[in-house]
Protein backbone atom coordinates (compact mmCIF):
# COMPACT_ATOMS: atom_id res chain seq x y z
CA UNK A 1 0.00 0.00 0.00
CA UNK A 2 2.79 2.43 0.93
CA UNK A 3 4.58 1.63 -2.35
CA UNK A 4 1.40 2.28 -4.34
CA UNK A 5 0.94 5.65 -2.64
CA UNK A 6 4.53 6.56 -3.44
CA UNK A 7 4.06 5.68 -7.11
CA UNK A 8 0.93 7.82 -7.29
CA UNK A 9 2.75 10.67 -5.60
CA UNK A 10 5.39 10.56 -8.32
CA UNK A 11 2.83 10.25 -11.15
CA UNK A 12 0.63 13.10 -9.94
CA UNK A 13 3.51 15.55 -10.23
CA UNK A 14 3.45 15.11 -14.00
CA UNK A 15 -0.28 15.59 -14.51
CA UNK A 16 -1.29 18.76 -16.33
CA UNK A 17 -4.60 19.07 -14.47
CA UNK A 18 -3.06 19.19 -10.99
CA UNK A 19 -1.64 22.22 -9.18
CA UNK A 20 0.53 21.79 -6.10
CA UNK A 21 0.79 24.35 -3.34
CA UNK A 22 4.38 24.84 -2.27
CA UNK A 23 5.26 25.95 1.21
CA UNK A 24 6.73 29.43 1.23
CA UNK A 25 5.77 30.12 -2.39
CA UNK A 26 2.87 32.35 -3.35
CA UNK A 27 1.45 34.17 -6.36
CA UNK A 28 -1.61 36.34 -7.01
CA UNK A 29 -4.77 34.18 -7.10
CA UNK A 30 -5.59 35.39 -10.59
CA UNK A 31 -2.48 33.74 -11.98
CA UNK A 32 -3.61 30.18 -11.23
CA UNK A 33 -4.82 27.97 -14.12
CA UNK A 34 -8.53 28.21 -13.23
CA UNK A 35 -8.48 31.91 -14.09
CA UNK A 36 -6.90 31.36 -17.51
CA UNK A 37 -8.58 32.97 -20.50
CA UNK A 38 -10.02 29.67 -21.77
CA UNK A 39 -12.03 29.36 -18.53
CA UNK A 40 -13.23 32.96 -18.53
CA UNK A 41 -16.97 33.27 -17.96
CA UNK A 42 -17.36 29.67 -16.73
CA UNK A 43 -19.03 29.01 -13.39
CA UNK A 44 -16.47 27.73 -10.91
CA UNK A 45 -17.38 25.00 -8.43
CA UNK A 46 -15.13 23.73 -5.64
CA UNK A 47 -15.25 20.26 -4.10
CA UNK A 48 -13.44 20.43 -0.76
CA UNK A 49 -11.87 17.28 0.64
CA UNK A 50 -12.55 15.80 -2.78
CA UNK A 51 -10.59 12.56 -2.39
CA UNK A 52 -10.71 11.00 -5.85
CA UNK A 53 -12.86 13.86 -7.13
CA UNK A 54 -15.84 11.68 -7.95
CA UNK A 55 -18.34 14.54 -7.70
CA UNK A 56 -16.12 16.98 -9.60
CA UNK A 57 -15.69 14.47 -12.42
CA UNK A 58 -19.40 13.64 -12.43
CA UNK A 59 -20.38 17.30 -12.62
CA UNK A 60 -17.82 18.03 -15.34
CA UNK A 61 -19.10 15.16 -17.47
CA UNK A 62 -22.67 16.49 -17.21
CA UNK A 63 -21.86 20.17 -17.74
CA UNK A 64 -19.10 21.22 -20.11
CA UNK A 65 -19.84 24.90 -19.38
CA UNK A 66 -18.68 24.74 -15.76
CA UNK A 67 -15.19 24.44 -14.30
CA UNK A 68 -14.87 21.98 -11.42
CA UNK A 69 -12.01 22.14 -8.96
CA UNK A 70 -11.28 19.25 -6.61
CA UNK A 71 -9.26 20.20 -3.54
CA UNK A 72 -7.54 17.76 -1.19
CA UNK A 73 -4.29 17.47 0.74
CA UNK A 74 -3.66 13.83 -0.24
CA UNK A 75 -1.67 13.42 -3.45
CA UNK A 76 -2.45 9.73 -3.98
CA UNK A 77 -6.20 10.40 -3.91
CA UNK A 78 -5.95 13.34 -6.28
CA UNK A 79 -3.84 11.22 -8.63
CA UNK A 80 -6.70 8.75 -9.12
CA UNK A 81 -9.19 11.49 -9.96
CA UNK A 82 -6.86 13.51 -12.16
CA UNK A 83 -5.87 10.48 -14.22
CA UNK A 84 -9.52 9.47 -14.64
CA UNK A 85 -10.43 13.00 -15.81
CA UNK A 86 -7.66 12.82 -18.41
CA UNK A 87 -8.77 9.36 -19.55
CA UNK A 88 -12.32 10.69 -19.98
CA UNK A 89 -11.08 13.67 -21.96
CA UNK A 90 -12.52 16.17 -19.48
CA UNK A 91 -10.91 19.58 -19.93
CA UNK A 92 -13.09 21.30 -17.31
CA UNK A 93 -11.71 19.56 -14.22
CA UNK A 94 -8.67 20.65 -12.26
CA UNK A 95 -7.23 19.53 -8.94
CA UNK A 96 -5.42 21.51 -6.27
CA UNK A 97 -3.37 19.86 -3.57
CA UNK A 98 -3.52 22.09 -0.53
CA UNK A 99 -4.90 22.11 2.99
CA UNK A 100 -8.41 23.56 2.96
CA UNK A 101 -7.45 26.10 5.61
CA UNK A 102 -5.37 27.85 2.92
CA UNK A 103 -7.88 28.07 0.05
CA UNK A 104 -8.28 31.85 0.44
CA UNK A 105 -4.83 32.28 -1.09
CA UNK A 106 -5.74 30.51 -4.33
CA UNK A 107 -9.00 32.13 -5.40
CA UNK A 108 -10.15 35.66 -6.17
CA UNK A 109 -12.74 37.12 -3.82
CA UNK A 110 -16.35 36.44 -4.89
CA UNK A 111 -15.37 34.30 -7.88
CA UNK A 112 -16.73 30.89 -6.83
CA UNK A 113 -20.32 29.91 -7.66
CA UNK A 114 -20.70 26.80 -5.52
CA UNK A 115 -18.82 24.83 -2.89
CA UNK A 116 -19.41 21.14 -2.20
CA UNK A 117 -18.49 19.45 1.06
CA UNK A 118 -18.69 15.77 0.15
CA UNK A 119 -18.50 13.54 3.20
CA UNK A 120 -16.01 15.61 5.18
CA UNK A 121 -14.50 14.26 8.39
CA UNK A 122 -17.20 14.80 11.06
CA UNK A 123 -14.54 15.33 13.78
CA UNK A 124 -16.62 13.70 16.49
CA UNK A 125 -14.20 14.40 19.34
CA UNK A 126 -15.02 17.61 21.19
CA UNK A 127 -11.49 18.98 20.90
CA UNK A 128 -11.56 18.74 17.09
CA UNK A 129 -15.01 20.25 16.40
CA UNK A 130 -13.26 23.47 15.35
CA UNK A 131 -11.86 21.52 12.38
CA UNK A 132 -15.27 20.71 10.92
CA UNK A 133 -15.66 22.20 7.44
CA UNK A 134 -18.78 24.02 8.58
CA UNK A 135 -17.10 25.62 11.60
CA UNK A 136 -17.22 29.45 11.72
CA UNK A 137 -13.67 29.97 10.44
CA UNK A 138 -14.45 27.95 7.31
CA UNK A 139 -17.77 29.73 6.78
CA UNK A 140 -15.83 33.01 6.84
CA UNK A 141 -13.59 31.68 4.06
CA UNK A 142 -16.54 30.47 1.96
CA UNK A 143 -18.28 33.85 2.28
CA UNK A 144 -15.10 35.49 1.02
CA UNK A 145 -14.92 33.19 -2.02
CA UNK A 146 -18.56 32.85 -3.07
CA UNK A 147 -20.33 35.14 -5.51
CA UNK A 148 -23.43 36.85 -4.07
CA UNK A 149 -26.08 34.15 -3.76
CA UNK A 150 -23.50 31.37 -4.09
CA UNK A 151 -24.44 28.08 -2.46
CA UNK A 152 -22.59 25.63 -0.21
CA UNK A 153 -23.74 22.00 -0.43
CA UNK A 154 -23.12 19.35 2.24
CA UNK A 155 -23.45 15.59 1.87
CA UNK A 156 -22.78 13.49 4.96
CA UNK A 157 -23.74 10.30 6.74
CA UNK A 158 -23.06 11.94 10.12
CA UNK A 159 -26.10 13.12 12.06
CA UNK A 160 -23.79 15.05 14.37
CA UNK A 161 -22.18 17.02 11.53
CA UNK A 162 -25.53 17.56 9.82
CA UNK A 163 -27.11 19.05 12.96
CA UNK A 164 -23.98 21.05 13.80
CA UNK A 165 -23.85 22.54 10.29
CA UNK A 166 -27.39 23.86 10.48
CA UNK A 167 -26.72 25.44 13.87
CA UNK A 168 -23.35 26.84 12.76
CA UNK A 169 -24.78 28.42 9.60
CA UNK A 170 -27.69 30.02 11.44
CA UNK A 171 -25.44 31.36 14.21
CA UNK A 172 -23.09 32.75 11.55
CA UNK A 173 -26.00 34.60 9.96
CA UNK A 174 -26.43 32.41 6.90
CA UNK A 175 -29.52 30.78 5.47
CA UNK A 176 -30.21 27.04 5.22
CA UNK A 177 -32.23 26.85 2.02
CA UNK A 178 -32.67 23.08 1.91
CA UNK A 179 -32.20 20.06 4.13
CA UNK A 180 -33.13 16.41 3.75
CA UNK A 181 -32.47 13.68 6.31
CA UNK A 182 -32.43 10.73 3.91
CA UNK A 183 -31.49 11.75 0.39
CA UNK A 184 -31.78 8.39 -1.36
CA UNK A 185 -35.06 7.35 0.22
CA UNK A 186 -36.85 10.62 -0.44
CA UNK A 187 -39.30 11.37 -3.25
CA UNK A 188 -36.85 13.90 -4.69
CA UNK A 189 -35.69 14.12 -8.27
CA UNK A 190 -33.56 16.66 -10.11
CA UNK A 191 -36.40 18.97 -11.09
CA UNK A 192 -39.13 18.51 -8.50
CA UNK A 193 -39.34 19.03 -4.77
CA UNK A 194 -41.55 17.13 -2.39
CA UNK A 195 -42.50 19.21 0.61
CA UNK A 196 -42.36 16.22 2.95
CA UNK A 197 -38.73 15.54 2.03
CA UNK A 198 -37.16 18.97 1.51
CA UNK A 199 -37.53 22.01 3.72
CA UNK A 200 -36.22 25.56 3.50
CA UNK A 201 -35.23 27.09 6.83
CA UNK A 202 -34.90 30.71 7.88
CA UNK A 203 -32.42 31.98 10.45
CA UNK A 204 -34.76 31.02 13.28
CA UNK A 205 -35.32 27.50 11.96
CA UNK A 206 -38.81 28.15 10.60
CA UNK A 207 -39.88 26.95 7.18
CA UNK A 208 -39.35 29.37 4.31
CA UNK A 209 -41.08 29.24 0.92
CA UNK A 210 -38.35 31.50 -0.47
CA UNK A 211 -35.84 28.83 0.49
CA UNK A 212 -37.70 26.31 -1.65
CA UNK A 213 -37.71 28.69 -4.62
CA UNK A 214 -33.98 29.29 -4.24
CA UNK A 215 -33.32 25.57 -4.11
CA UNK A 216 -35.15 24.99 -7.40
CA UNK A 217 -32.81 27.47 -9.02
CA UNK A 218 -29.63 26.10 -7.49
CA UNK A 219 -30.42 22.38 -7.32
CA UNK A 220 -27.68 20.10 -8.67
CA UNK A 221 -28.64 16.57 -9.78
CA UNK A 222 -25.32 15.37 -8.31
CA UNK A 223 -26.64 15.59 -4.77
CA UNK A 224 -28.37 12.28 -5.35
CA UNK A 225 -27.37 11.07 -8.80
CA UNK A 226 -23.60 11.13 -8.26
CA UNK A 227 -22.71 8.49 -5.67
CA UNK A 228 -19.09 8.24 -4.53
CA UNK A 229 -17.40 5.02 -3.43
CA UNK A 230 -17.53 6.23 0.18
CA UNK A 231 -21.24 6.92 -0.18
CA UNK A 232 -21.88 3.46 -1.65
CA UNK A 233 -20.09 1.87 1.30
CA UNK A 234 -22.16 3.91 3.77
CA UNK A 235 -25.39 2.97 2.00
CA UNK A 236 -24.45 -0.72 2.01
CA UNK A 237 -24.25 -0.51 5.79
CA UNK A 238 -27.73 0.99 6.01
CA UNK A 239 -26.65 4.58 6.64
CA UNK A 240 -28.88 7.46 5.60
CA UNK A 241 -27.27 10.18 3.50
CA UNK A 242 -28.09 13.70 4.55
CA UNK A 243 -28.01 16.73 2.25
CA UNK A 244 -28.05 20.42 3.06
CA UNK A 245 -27.70 23.58 0.98
CA UNK A 246 -27.01 27.00 2.47
CA UNK A 247 -26.00 30.50 1.52
CA UNK A 248 -23.81 32.99 3.38
CA UNK A 249 -24.94 36.24 1.80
Amino acid sequence: MAKTKLLKYERVKELSNVTFSKLGESQPPGEYPWYAQNFEGMEKVLELGCGKGEHSIGFAAKNSHGLYLGIDSKSHRICVGAEKAIDLGLKNVHFLRVRIERIDAFFIKHSINEIWLTFPDPHLKKRSIKNRLSAPSFLDAYAHLLVPGGVVHLKTDSESLYTYTRESVEQWGGWVIAAVDDLHRSELNGSELNGSDFHGFGLNGSESHSGETCLKKKWRPGARDIVSSFEKAALSKGASIKYMAFTLG
